[in-house]
């Protein structure tokens, strides 16, 4: 018997043995309010960032293109071309201009873009392709934008598997600096994964099976702050949370979701009322708007 099919008997030996007892690590998030399904050509969604309560910008990874969507009559109501084709991962706004990040670093500014002509800026950083950067959020009280790495971090003595880096790009100077702003460091978030049998069995099967990625448990997707607890939340490509960071970049908690509407979550924001919304890839399916449970 191999490797591979001795690690999956485990799983299931596992299961079935555990299949009386609870998981005491509930999800905090387990069903959701509301779900939009967005327009075809949206189906790469990656990002969401509210104008108002009932309106959102939106970016897909394939065009340059900002999306406004309306929630309430689930359309897209405006279009604006703001570069060329390429792999856009996350937007944020401050005020009346809107920010798009690249997964390359190269950050785009959209300046008035309420106005019929918005001005685009676009600025390039020290990070590359292979950072992969999927988290962009606009920092009000120090007026600066963070950016979240998915993969590598800048620093190659720093190791993704252990830390995830969040670096600055500070607008007043329009400057990217190269010493991360805060760290995410996997450890204090595979502590709360203790406990969750399932979770515990697929580190079992990886050890097995000789994956070499085992603390590789968050892949940051998506980055936004509460419009009034001034928090920083990070989504997770992988694993259903957010993780949920204190002002100074210090762990606060992961929140938890779960349901098949999570294809693939990409995009983090929150509106005026502080309810949270996910937007998900459609794979193979249409994409979508996640209003979750308070």
């Amino acid at each position: 018997m191999n490797k591979t099919l001795l690690a999956l008997l485990v799983v299931s030996l596992m299961s079935c043995g555990n299949n009386k007892k609870k998981p005491h690590n509930k999800p905090a998030l387990d069903s959701t309010v509301n779900i939009i399904e967005v327009p075809k050509k949206l189906k790469e969604i990656s990002a969401i960032s509210f104008i108002n309560d009932s309106l959102v910008a939106i970016v897909e990874d394939e065009k340059g293109v900002l999306y406004f969507f309306d929630l309430n009559k689930q359309k897209i109501v405006r279009e604006f071309p703001f570069a060329e084709d390429g792999d856009y991962e996350d937007l944020a706004r401050n005020g009346d201009d809107i920010y798009v990040v690249r997964a390359d670093g190269v950050i785009y500014e959209i300046a008035n873009f309420v106005s019929e002509n918005p001005q685009v800026t676009y600025y390039k950083t020290a990070l590359k392709s292979k950072h992969d950067i999927e988290g962009l959020a606009y920092d009000v009280v120090n007026n600066r934008l963070l950016l979240s790495v998915k993969e590598k971090n800048l620093n190659k003595a720093e190791n993704e598997n252990e830390v995830k880096n969040i670096y600055q790009f500070t607008l007043k100077d329009k400057k990217f600096h190269n010493e991360p702003a805060m760290r995410i460091f996997l450890k204090d978030i595979g502590e709360q994964f203790k406990g969750d049998e399932l979770m515990e069995a697929s580190k079992h099967f990886l050890k097995a099976a000789g994956n070499k990625n085992l603390n590789d448990v968050m892949k940051p997707s998506a980055m936004t702050y509460h419009p009034t607890n001034g928090k920083l939340y990070v989504l997770s490509a992988i694993n259903n949370f957010v993780l949920e960071l204190n002002a100074d970049g210090s762990f606060s908690k992961i929140i938890r979701f779960s349901g098949k509407e999570f294809i693939q979550p990409e995009g983090l924001d929150f509106n005026s009322k502080g309810e949270m919304f996910i937007s998900n890839e459609g794979k193979n399916k249409k994409g979508n708007i996640v209003k979750l449970k308070p």
